[in-house]
């Protein structure tokens, strides 16, 4: 027997918009189409220098439109966000990057797997290359406390065998999460430390330590860009500067003993290659601004966002 949308646990869909209006219009779009018959779409603005929300509202009505006054990351813009769809009542809030166009059961999918257990606190669903659908962009990652923290598993891969089955896995990628309510509450929303990058990580194992379950559920899928509602390809360097300082926070939040070493000895052994590697192709950039971040999360400074160009001066 088909159950109503009454019925159905509300989903709110969280859409963060940073200067990509027009990826945000196609995504939005995509969702237009989901057959999920008890959803809310949220679109948090991260103080684009264009407010995208006449477009929205002349589009979608019925689309949540917020609108902030400066970027707080993709953790500040998201918590915003989780914060009224868990205030509207929301049972599951899906957690989904602006670039990415969304299949019409994906919700469907994702919410039959969160409902077989209440101890699901998070499904990731399966990501496919935007210019190249046959293959998978990342299907889900473990932390290895090597060179780059963690490894992404199935990353530009066929999609093929290796990735049909329903998993626990230990973390999902932030660009398409459902999380469920219950956990959000119990583990909290995202550190807002992190700025960007590494956040659901962070999040997956939190919530992981708390005996809470992280599924890879491929049967709900996505096409995704790839960095563009981060700022597109230009973004690169400035994405090593937080991942690199974002890696410290990681290993200083959750490492042991023997760990936080072996993410030092894989730093020390490894970060003089990236550099003359890079130096051959004229990149050598991206690698002092990863050893910068590392470091000014070590001294715990600041993130220089102005510097950055991830936010404007005061008063501009």
């Amino acid at each position: 027997m088909r159950r109503t949308a009454q019925a159905m646990p509300k989903v709110a869909v969280v859409v963060l918009n940073w200067n990509r209006t027009e990826d945000t219009l196609q995504c939005v779009e995509s969702l237009e189409h989901v057959d999920y018959p008890n959803m809310e779409v949220i679109v948090v603005d991260n103080g684009s220098r264009l407010d995208p929300t006449p477009q929205l509202r002349q589009r979608f009505p019925t689309v949540k439109c917020i609108r902030l006054p400066r970027n707080v990351g993709f953790t500040g813009g998201n918590n915003v966000g989780i914060r009224y769809a868990l205030e509207a009542g929301s049972r599951f809030v899906f957690v989904l990057n602006n670039d990415t166009i969304v299949e019409p059961d994906v919700l469907t999918k994702a919410v039959q797997v969160a409902e077989r257990d209440p101890r699901i606190a998070a499904v990731g669903v399966k990501i496919l290359a935007w210019e190249d659908p046959a293959r998978i962009w990342v299907a889900y990652g473990c932390v290895t406390f090597r060179q780059g923290l963690v490894r992404l598993v199935g990353y530009y891969c066929p999609d093929d065998f290796r990735f049909a089955e329903e998993r626990d896995v230990e973390w999902v990628p932030g660009t398409a999460m459902l999380l469920r309510r219950e956990a959000l509450e119990d583990v909290g929303l995202f550190d807002e430390a992190y700025f960007a990058y590494h956040e659901d990580v962070d999040w997956c194992t939190s919530a992981r330590r708390k005996g809470y379950r992280i599924v890879f559920a491929p049967q709900g899928r996505i096409l995704h860009k790839g960095h563009g509602s981060s700022g597109g390809r230009g973004f690169v360097s400035i994405r090593q500067y937080l991942a690199g300082r974002n890696m410290v926070l990681f290993v200083q939040k959750h490492g042991s003993l023997f760990q936080r070493a072996k993410f030092a000895c894989f730093q020390l052994a490894t970060l003089p290659l990236q550099y003359l590697r890079r130096l051959v192709t004229g990149e050598q950039a991206g690698v002092i601004l990863k050893v910068r971040g590392m470091l000014d999360a070590l001294r715990d400074r600041p993130i220089p966002l102005v510097e950055l160009g991830l936010r404007e001066e005061e008063g501009q």
